[in-house]
C-alpha cells in the first residue's frame, strides 16, 4: 500500500528515520542557482512568517529496527540533500537533524550507497567545517554557496531563527511504497510523467483570453512565443514561431540608433499580417509563381547558424524576465511596483498587480508589446553565456545581416567594441543575487527610453550610485527611483574598504575592482588584455590567518583582515593556498598566471617579492583612491 505523509525535518528526527542514497542513483548535479533559488524562497518563506513546502520524497524502506528505521531514497533525493547540507551549515537547532551519537559513533541522516569517500567527506565535514577530496565538485560547490549565503547574516539571533524555522515550518510530502514495488516500472512512470505546465505558460494563457480575435491571440502568441525561449536569440525564436522574414525587418544603419524596424513590436504584428495576408491559402496560381520567383529574396537558414554566438545560454530566466516588464509596464502607468522579484510566486505577482481578473485587452497587447522589446533590447545590450574553447563566457554577440549567393542571413557576432560592457554585465552578474538581478530593470527600462543609446554610459552610471552609495533600503526599492529618474545621483560611500572584515566583505567589492582595473588601464599589458571575470566564491587572505613560524612575510592582526591583505578566489584557489606562507602563494599565482590573469588585485600584490603592514597598507590606499578616482570620473 502507498501512503503519503506531510512531513516536517524535526518530525523525522522524533520517528527516528534515516535516509540511504541508491547506488542507482545518479550524483549530486545540482548548480549554484538550483541552491540559491532554494535558499532565497526558504528565507522568503521565513521573512513572511509562511510555512514552507519542499515538494515529495518517494522512499522505500530499506531497513528497520527497534531504534531506526532507513529509507532509500527512489525520488527527490537532490532536493534532500540540499536541505541536508543546509542543515549542516547552518547547524543550530538543525543539529539534530544532521547527525546522532549511537553506539560510540556517528550515524549521519543521509547515508550514499558504497560511496564510503563521500560518507568520510560529510562526516568529516559535519565535525571539523574542514573538506576533504572524498566529495564531488558539487557537493563542494553548494557547500561553498551555503556558507556564503550565511554569512550575510551577521546576526546570531537570526541565524538561530532560520535555523528554528527550517527545522519546524518546512514540510515535505514523503510517499513511502511497498518493498516489493516494481522499481524499474516505477522509475520508468517516474521518468515518463507528465510534466506540469509552467506558471509562464499559465499565464500566457490568461492574458490570450483576454484577446478578442483567434487571429489576434495567434500574433500576440507568436510574440510571446518567441520571448520565452531564453536560450535563443529572439530574431531566431519568432523567424521559427511566426515564419516571417526577419532579414526585411533589419538593417544596420539604423540599429546604430537603435530604431531597427526588427525592435518595434508593431512592425512585428504587421510583418505577421503581411505573411498571413500572402500566404499560398490566399493566392492565385499566377502570384503563387510569382513568390516562386523570387524566393531568393528570403532569409533562409543562416550557414553558420550552428556557430557558438548563435548558440547561447540567457542569465536569467523567462519569468524573472517577464517580472523585470511589469516592472517598467508598472512604472510607465504610475502603478504601484512588485514587493519582489520571485519565480515561484509568477501568478501571484500577476494577479496583484496587473490585475489580471480586471485587465482588458489594450493593456494585454501593450504588456506582451513592451515584453517584445524588452526582449529585443535584452538580446541587443546584456551578456549571454556563449560557447568558447570548450567553456562559457559572458559575451555581446551582436546582429550581423549579409548577403551570400543573393540571400540575405542574420547571424550573431562577437563584437570588441562592447568588451566593456560586457564586462561590467558579468561583474554584476557575480557580485549580485542570480533569482532577481535588480539592477535589470532601471538598466532595460532605460534601453527602452533611449533606444539603446550610450547604453555603457548609463551602466556605469547606474553601477555607481546604486551599489556605492550608503542607501540603506532594499534594492528593489532603490532600483525604482532609477526607473523614475534614470540618471539620479547619490553621494558614495566607500568606507566599508577602510573596515577589517576578513571573510564577511561583501564579494561585490573585490568584484568592482577587478572592473576598474581593466577598464581605467592602457589595455596594453598583454596579460589583461584577455582578462574575464569568472564565479569566485572565497576570500583569500594574502598573509594567511593562521601564520607559520617560519614565514618572514607576515601582517599583524589587525591588518590580516583588511582589504589590502584579502583577495576574492575561486574555491580550489582558495582551498590550494589555504595557509601557505605569502612566498609560496606568490609563486603558485606567478605559474599559474604566465599567460592569463585570474584576479588582476592578486596580480599587483604579487608583484610585491615581500609582503608585511607596510605593503598591505600601501596597496589598500591605492586601490581604495583607484575607486575613488573611477566615481569620481576622472578615468573618462
Amino acid at each position: 500500500m502507498i501512503k503519503s505523509t506531510q512531513v516536517t525535518l524535526d518530525e523525522l528526527v522524533k520517528h527516528h528515520q534515516f535516509f540511504q542514497i541508491p547506488i542507482y542513483q545518479r550524483l549530486y548535479v545540482w548548480e549554484e542557482e538550483q541552491v540559491v533559488t532554494l535558499l532565497e524562497d526558504i528565507k522568503s518563506s521565513y521573512a513572511e512568517k509562511k510555512s514552507f513546502y519542499l515538494g515529495s520524497v518517494l522512499v522505500v524502506e530499506n531497513q528497520k529496527t527497534e531504534d531506526v528505521k532507513v529509507y532509500d531514497l527512489i525520488d527527490g533525493q537532490q532536493r534532500f540533500t540540499t536541505l541536508w547540507m543546509i542543515a549542516i551549515v547552518f547547524s543550530n537547532e538543525l543539529a539534530p537533524f544532521i547527525s546522532i551519537a549511537e553506539n560510540n559513533r556517528t550515524r549521519n541522516r543521509i547515508h550514499f550507497a558504497i560511496r564510503e569517500e563521500v560518507n568520510h567527506f560529510f562526516s568529516r565535514y559535519i565535525s571539523t567545517q574542514i573538506e576533504d577530496d572524498g566529495a564531488t565538485e558539487h557537493i563542494k560547490g553548494a557547500l561553498a554557496v551555503i556558507e556564503n549565503y550565511k554569512r550575510r547574516f551577521m546576526n546570531q539571533q537570526i541565524l538561530s531563527e532560520i535555523a528554528s524555522f527550517i527545522y519546524k515550518n518546512v514540510y515535505l510530502i514523503m510517499t513511502e511504497v511497498p518493498q516489493q514495488t516494481d522499481l524499474n516500472k516505477l522509475f520508468e512512470v517516474i521518468n515518463n510523467r507528465g510534466v506540469q505546465l509552467q506558471h509562464h505558460e499559465i499565464l500566457k494563457a490568461r492574458l490570450l483570453e483576454k484577446l478578442s480575435s483567434d487571429e489576434e491571440k495567434l500574433k500576440y502568441g507568436h510574440l510571446w512565443t518567441a520571448c520565452s525561449d531564453m536560450n535563443k536569440y529572439v530574431e531566431t525564436n519568432i523567424k521559427d514561431a511566426a515564419k516571417i522574414n526577419t532579414s526585411k525587418l533589419y538593417d544596420k544603419v539604423s540599429a546604430k540608433e537603435g530604431k531597427e524596424n526588427l525592435k518595434d513590436p508593431k512592425k512585428v504584428l504587421q510583418a505577421m499580417e503581411y505573411k498571413k495576408r500572402n500566404s499560398f491559402d490566399h493566392m492565385s496560381l499566377k502570384q503563387i509563381l510569382l513568390e516562386e520567383e523570387t524566393v531568393m529574396d528570403r532569409d533562409d537558414e543562416t550557414p553558420d547558424v550552428g556557430s557558438p554566438q548563435n548558440r547561447a545560454r540567457s542569465i536569467i530566466t523567462f519569468p524573472m524576465l517577464l517580472q523585470h516588464t511589469l516592472r517598467i509596464f508598472l512604472a510607465s502607468n504610475g502603478s504601484k511596483d512588485i514587493d519582489k522579484i520571485l519565480d515561484k510566486e509568477l501568478l501571484s505577482i500577476f494577479s496583484t498587480h496587473f490585475q489580471l481578473s480586471l485587465v482588458g485587452e489594450e493593456e494585454v497587447k501593450e504588456f506582451i508589446e513592451l515584453l517584445w522589446e524588452v526582449r529585443y533590447l535584452f538580446d541587443k545590450h546584456v551578456i549571454k553565456w556563449v560557447e568558447e574553447d570548450e567553456d562559457e563566457i559572458h559575451l555581446i554577440c551582436k546582429i550581423d545581416k549579409y548577403e551570400s549567393n543573393k540571400r540575405f542571413y542574420m547571424r550573431r557576432i562577437i563584437s570588441n567594441r562592447n568588451e566593456g560592457e560586457a564586462l561590467l554585465q558579468s561583474m554584476l552578474y557575480h557580485s549580485q543575487q542570480i533569482t532577481t538581478h535588480y539592477w535589470l530593470t532601471p538598466y532595460l527600462n532605460y534601453l527602452v527610453h533611449n533606444n539603446g543609446q550610450k547604453s555603457f554610459e548609463y551602466l556605469k552610471h547606474l553601477d555607481n550610485h546604486l551599489f556605492c552609495s550608503d542607501e540603506k533600503e532594499s534594492l528593489i526599492v532603490r532600483t525604482k527611483r532609477f526607473i523614475e529618474v534614470p540618471w539620479r545621483k547619490v553621494p558614495f560611500d566607500t568606507n566599508i574598504l577602510k573596515s577589517p572584515r576578513g571573510v564577511s566583505f561583501p564579494h561585490y567589492w573585490f568584484y568592482k575592482l577587478e572592473f576598474i582595473l581593466w577598464e581605467t588601464s592602457d589595455k596594453k599589458k598583454e596579460k589583461w588584455k584577455e582578462f574575464k571575470i569568472t564565479a569566485k566564491n572565497s576570500v583569500e587572505h594574502i598573509s594567511p590567518r593562521t601564520q607559520q613560524p617560519a614565514d618572514r612575510n607576515t601582517v599583524s592582526g589587525y591588518m590580516i583582515n583588511c582589504f589590502g591583505n584579502l583577495a576574492l578566489v575561486s574555491r580550489s584557489i582558495n582551498s590550494s593556498y589555504s595557509n601557505l606562507p605569502f612566498n609560496e602563494k606568490r609563486q603558485r599565482f606567478l605559474n599559474y598566471n604566465r599567460d592569463k590573469v585570474d584576479s588582476l588585485k592578486m596580480d599587483i600584490i604579487y608583484k610585491n617579492e615581500i609582503w608585511n603592514d607596510q605593503l598591505a597598507q600601501k596597496h589598500q590606499d591605492e586601490m581604495i583612491e583607484v575607486f575613488e578616482r573611477y566615481l569620481r570620473g576622472e578615468n573618462d
